[in-house]
């Protein structure tokens, strides 16, 4: 397992990181007004995810969720408030 960080400066940490397939990340907010979209729509996330009962509305508030990657590729991901200040990254899946 993997944890990657929304930070209060509008950084990832780490924001880029190879897996296994079947592997989970943990994304947690350790401060700021973020979310986890990814780039090709497959996932939307802050307090829980949209269309899994979840809210992937960016908020100031505590936030983790888990997702397990199944399938080969990469997938690239941001916070829609901070993507244009570069706040994005890449999950690797070998």
């Amino acid at each position: 397992m993997v944890t990657i960080t929304a930070n209060p400066n509008n950084t990832f940490s780490p924001a880029n990181v190879t897996i296994n397939a079947g592997d989970t990340v943990t994304f947690r907010n350790n401060g700021g007004n973020h979310n986890v979209a990814a780039d090709d729509g497959s996932f939307r996330c802050a307090n829980g995810c949209d269309g899994q009962g979840g809210n992937g509305n960016p908020t100031t508030a505590s936030w983790s969720f888990t997702i397990t990657f199944n399938d080969p590729g990469q997938v690239t991901y941001n916070c829609e408030v901070h993507v244009g200040l570069g706040m994005r990254g890449t999950i690797t899946v070998q």
